[in-house]
């Protein structure tokens, strides 16, 4: 395992972070949005840098607790990186769909059910 030092965030990342770490429960990108007035991609961006540069934010998308908080043990950490996997899977789909489509013929082979 790593050990990261000296860790540099810039305001908004540092924003973020303290509102995440002091929030207690998971805290939505609609919640964040209220608290910080940025757009849900910048909080996104924001996220995934902070995540770049090690600090263990995990995330929930669906049902209670929904939402970003700080990896508490090493079975929340896992569960983060098993979601931010099976998005990248899917990613990788897109992008080989993108990469393969035909661009002349692609709408004389839809069909609609």
């Amino acid at each position: 395992m790593t050990i990261l030092k000296n860790i540099k965030l810039t305001n908004r990342e540092a924003k973020i972070l303290s509102i995440i770490k002091s929030h207690g429960t998971p805290i939505t990108s609609t919640e964040l949005h209220q608290i910080t007035k940025l757009d849900k991609r910048t909080i996104m961006e924001i996220i995934a840098r902070l995540r770049f540069k090690g600090v263990p934010i995990v995330s929930k998308r669906f049902g209670t607790n929904s939402g970003y908080s700080i990896a508490k043990d090493e079975n929340e950490r896992m569960r983060g990186v098993a979601m931010l996997s099976n998005q990248a899977t899917t990613m990788m789909k897109n992008i080989n769909g993108l990469a393969n489509a035909d661009l002349q013929n692609w709408d004389k082979h839809i069909k609609v059910m």
